[in-house]
């Protein structure tokens, strides 16, 4: 056990990643490990299900509340997941947690973990592995494709939930051959969606890559101040999109706080990004840097609604040297005056987010971003290039018509030209060549329809619907329409006509049906058919792989 903690603790310094502990960071895995652990198991009542699944203030933590602070990423939630996995006492959780047959004695105790040691509640360390193996076929070219994903996940608690510390590391080596549509970035831009630094494998076309997050979490003040400290990524908001931050860009180095007073919940975001421009091997990487403030408030059981404010900004001086300004340290929201008195050239953004839940079976929720806009000109020249907003609008149903199990998602969102763009490229709302917010940038319009049903204990269904309508330029270099947000905005093309869809406007359809059965516990079969039209090009393909402790690749951009 020594030489094992030994490992641990060197890898986790050199994988040190982030988000809460126990599940990996952004809206899907929350939400599927939320599902792994409490719906497969059939561990509570049918009713108690359709009320957690989107309860904002947990009732009660006697059974699992996996409120809707899950949904906006806010930390508290973890906090019930932890007294879930830990709970020792509760005969009904351990009836179908506890393994009949544990693999030579000291493997799969429990169903979930292939390792657990525990030390009454004080110490807790779990090892998982992680693998994937997924062959398909792409119908016009015929390709055969396949991902080839290896790793572990570890998890635990040193010292007791309550003082002692967190930690989470989840890292794998991948080999992919992607769908055409969704491997053209590495040409353009130089990247693999959703990851950091690849090099070509094998065949042309393919990728290899390494993929690593981790964190430390440290309750500060009990259930009031937590803080985390690692890489992963984040998302905001209870929408299939953010746009205010995604998931959809890689992980990155942060640094977040948590508080919370009752109604009011604060959290501040301190994070490193890798700056845009060529992605070549053997350099080191531009940084740039962003701050986020989210202040919200339960202004009723059932409404939450909460302000958010961002800066991105770098600072590079004569050495070429980029540090990050110790003047964005300061924890208290409305960065908007600092900025100014530093006579500040950086990127500011500002947005709302609400959602209301209705009825225990209904969740209406939206955003609104603000970059740049002058009110005057908003009413006399609303097409103004620097009129930058973004919205979206959204609901979420479950157990939809009294069919248990049966979720379904319908959301709309919409952002005009120039969007997260800045004077200064380096300074765009992006990491690493791609969005921190939607995957498409700017100046489109997007319609998402998205169903989950659990037909029975061990299957999963998952159909997705998108469109979206979108502008674009005709090559990286061509005139700027707006909707590459990795562009300077003093390229644009117009002052005063900028129009949603300029440029190049196309249509995108996405349609995806995803079958999953659970052959052992989190350990999954999955059949998927994907289609994806764009312009005049149009490409399905086909699917079949194996997974253990680890999400589906998402095919939705």
């Amino acid at each position: 056990m020594r030489y094992i903690l030994l490992c641990i603790s060197l890898i986790a310094s050199e994988y040190l990643r982030a988000q809460d502990v126990y599940f990996p960071a952004g809206s899907t895995g929350a939400y599927e490990y939320y599902r792994l652990f409490i719906t497969n198991a059939d561990m509570l009542s049918r009713t108690d299900l359709a009320l957690n699944r989107f309860e904002r203030a947990p009732m009660t933590r006697k059974t699992w509340c996996a409120s809707c602070r899950l949904m906006h990423q806010h930390d508290s939630a973890t906090q019930d997941f932890r007294d879930y996995l830990s709970v020792e006492n509760n005969s009904q959780i351990n009836r179908y947690s506890k393994s009949k047959k544990p693999f030579l004695k000291y493997f799969y105790k429990e169903k979930a973990f292939f390792y657990k040691y525990q030390q009454k509640d004080e110490n807790i360390f779990v090892i998982n592995p992680v693998f994937n193996f997924t062959g398909g076929k792409e119908s016009s070219s015929g390709a055969t494709l396949y991902q080839n994903t290896r790793g572990a996940e570890i998890w635990g608690i040193l010292g007791g939930r309550d003082k002692g510390v967190g930690f989470y590391t989840y890292f794998t080596e991948n080999q992919v051959l992607l769908p055409t549509p969704y491997r053209y970035f590495t040409d353009s831009l130089n990247f693999v969606p959703n990851e950091f630094f690849f090099k070509p494998f094998k065949k042309q076309g393919a990728v290899d890559f390494f993929q690593a997050r981790g964190y430390f979490t440290f309750n500060a003040l009990k259930d009031i101040i937590k803080f985390q400290f690692g890489h992963d990524k984040h998302k905001i908001g209870n929408g299939y999109r953010s746009l205010i931050l995604s998931d959809f860009a890689p992980q990155y180095l942060f640094f977040k706080i948590n508080t919370d007073l009752g109604r009011v919940h604060y959290q501040n975001l301190f994070t490193q990004f890798t700056d845009n421009g060529p992605i070549l091997s053997n350099i080191l990487y531009g940084k740039k840097y962003g701050v986020f403030h989210r202040l919200s408030l339960d202004v009723h059981r059932n409404i939450n609604i909460g302000l958010n404010e961002m800066v991105i900004f770098d600072r590079m001086d004569s050495t070429q040297s980029n540090q990050f300004d110790l003047n964005y340290l300061n924890p208290v929201i409305f960065y908007r005056s600092i900025e100014s008195n530093l006579g500040s050239r950086d990127n500011s953004l500002m947005a709302l987010d609400a959602s209301w839940r209705i009825k225990n079976r209904f969740v209406v929720y939206g955003q609104f971003l603000l970059d740049e806009f002058n009110l005057n000109l908003i009413r006399s020249q609303p097409h103004w290039w620097a009129n930058k907003y973004a919205g979206q609008i959204g609901v979420r149903a479950f157990d939809f018509l009294g069919v248990d199990r049966l979720d379904l998602l319908l959301e709309y969102n919409r952002c005009r030209p120039y969007t997260y763009s800045h004077k200064r490229p380096t300074q765009s709302y992006s990491h690493f060549n791609q969005p921190l917010a939607h995957p498409l940038g700017a100046s489109f319009s997007e319609a998402v329809f998205e169903v989950r049903y659990k037909p029975g204990y061990k299957w999963f269904v998952n159909v997705t619907a998108i469109y979206a309508r979108t502008g674009g330029d005709s090559s990286l270099t061509g005139r700027n329409y707006g909707a590459n947000i990795l562009r300077s905005y003093d390229t644009r093309v117009t002052e005063f006509n900028s129009r949603m869809f300029m440029g190049k406007t196309q249509e995108l359809m996405i349609g995806e049906f995803m079958l999953s059965y659970m052959v052992k516990h989190n350990l999954f079969i999955d059949a998927r058919a994907n289609y994806r039209s764009y312009g005049a090009s149009s490409v399905m393909f086909i699917s079949l792989g194996l997974r253990l402790n680890c999400q589906a690749r998402k095919f939705d951009y």
